[in-house]
């Protein structure tokens, strides 16, 4: 009975310091961090499975709860921003509520942007004017927050195209600034994505050479001729603005007579992109009058 009662009450030390070792705070930490991991998860599952609309906007919604409780996270804030922008182009089809989804995908890209340690060394290192300060911020991101950034120019780009012309020409700078930056740390990043972004905003660009869309369109495809939202982009902006009927119709056939699944893990782009097709190629008649 001694050699119980002694080694019941080491034991009751033993778990009462383990008990004590696992603070409140230490408790509510692992928690969190659970949280944080279950919603991401869960986010990235439905993202996956984003050619059901439902699963598109799930995968926002649990992305934006898991940003709301870690919002330092730069690969849930690239997934969440492109995952506005994927429900802005294939899903709304009210411009308004599209326009809204681009907003909340380039300023929640934004705001991570300019609180990263390489935007504000560049932003700080010289003692300039903001605007100028923030254009070296913008030159001096670093390669590990790409994806972010990538998509804070799918988003701007999206929203300033359907815009008047004034506000394209007012944010020419950043955006070109952010351009050249993605195109000299990761040029590939999106199928080529950034030269893809400069073609449809100089096609919308007054006082553009149409020849710089055109080139950059074309880098984008030679390099990925298979993601279908290159020649969609090109039909809709600069074919309509030089008047090429023929190469429209051109573009949307391929599109609509190619299989969607070559890149795999761009599929559900593409059967969105070929719905695109259709749609563009129903108002040829009105769009080349």
């Amino acid at each position: 009975m001694k050699f119980f009662n002694k080694t019941f009450f080491l034991l009751s030390i033993i778990i009462f310091i383990g008990c004590a070792s696992r603070s409140p705070i230490s408790s509510r930490y692992i928690s969190k961090s659970k949280n944080i991991q279950h919603l991401i998860k869960l986010g990235k599952s439905h993202w996956d499975r984003r050619v059901d609309p439902k699963d598109a906007r799930l995968a926002k919604h649990f992305l934006s709860k898991a940003i709301e409780l870690d919002p330092n996270n730069s690969e849930t804030i690239a997934l969440y921003s492109r995952s506005c922008y994927f429900i802005g182009r294939y899903i709304e089809n009210d411009p308004s509520v599209s326009d809204s989804l681009f907003v909340e995908g380039y300023t929640r890209s934004w705001s991570f942007i300019t609180s990263s340690d390489s935007f504000r060394a560049g932003y700080m290192s010289q003692d300039q004017d903001s605007l100028s300060q923030i254009m070296t911020g913008l030159e001096n991101l670093s390669e590990d927050i790409t994806a972010v950034v990538y998509w804070w120019a799918e988003n701007f780009t999206s929203y300033l195209v359907t815009k008047p012309a004034l506000q394209r020409i007012e944010n020419r700078e950043t955006l070109e600034t952010v351009l050249h930056r993605l195109l000299s740390i990761n040029p590939e990043y999106n199928y080529h994505g950034a030269n893809r972004i400069f073609g449809s905003f100089y096609a919308k660009l007054p006082g553009i050479e149409l020849n710089q869309s055109e080139n950059n369109f074309e880098k984008s495809i030679s390099n990925e001729p298979n993601f279908f939202n290159s020649y969609v982009l090109r039909s809709q902006y600069l074919h309509t603005k030089k008047g090429q009927k023929e190469n429209f119709v051109k573009d949307l056939q391929f599109v609509l007579n190619s299989d969607p699944t070559k890149i795999p893990e761009a599929s559900p782009e593409n059967l969105f992109e070929q719905e695109k097709a259709k749609s563009l190629l129903s108002k040829k008649d009105s769009l080349f009058e």
